[in-house]
């Protein structure tokens, strides 16, 4: 009868060991969190919180953005020097253009000077003859058709270009189409008295 009443103790007291044990390990194990991971949209592991990690892992900079390459734009007015071409002119001009227009196709203003629908027909640089005359610093190219706004002796003409000018091809120059050598004109010679151009229209 002894032996199963100290049994019984033994029993009942191992019981509350085991009781205790656990209880003792459940509290140790609360609060503590050795690695949590969680998870994207993308299903990717994200571990990027400092109150998940036992040590911080800051973000991956972001790339920084590639600037743009921005594009020297052409002067909006320039200084030119101009001269005029006529037919029979002594340097191989006949009455017509490079775009396929002759002297008859043109009007004529108070100058003498050929105008087509009102602008002054005026002959430059251009992008046709680059081969046989070159490309320098400094000149601007046309193409026909390109429209412009000149400023002669104060008063401002719109102009177009129709022609080819070969002489402007060496320095910063137009040509302006005119009915004979009456009615030529020079200006900006050795710079002086130089007339201003605007581009206003340019393929």
């Amino acid at each position: 009868m002894k032996n199963k009443r100290t049994f019984k103790i033994f029993r009942n007291c191992s019981l509350y060991s085991l009781y205790v044990i656990l209880i003792i390990s459940l509290l140790c194990g609360i609060g503590k969190v050795n690695v949590i991971t969680t998870y994207n949209v993308s299903g990717i592991s994200s571990l990027q919180s400092s109150h998940m990690l036992d040590k911080y892992v800051p973000p991956a900079p972001e790339p920084e953005p590639i600037p743009e390459v921005i594009k020297a734009k052409e002067e909006p007015v320039r200084k030119y020097r101009l001269t005029s071409f006529y037919a029979n002119d002594g340097y191989g001009t006949g009455e017509c253009v490079g775009a396929g227009f002759c002297a008859w196709d043109f009007g004529v203003n108070e100058y003498g000077w050929y105008t087509y629908d009102g602008k002054l027909v005026l002959a430059a640089a251009t992008t046709y003859l680059q081969k046989q005359f070159g490309i320098r610093d400094g000149i601007t190219y046309f193409k026909y058709y390109d429209e412009v706004n000149i400023t002669i002796d104060g008063v401002v003409y719109p102009g177009i270009i129709l022609d080819t000018c070969g002489a402007c091809y060496k320095d910063v120059r137009l040509d302006l189409f005119v009915q004979d050598g009456l009615h030529g004109i020079d200006r900006g010679y050795m710079g002086r008295n130089m007339i201003t151009v605007e581009i206003t229209k340019k393929k």
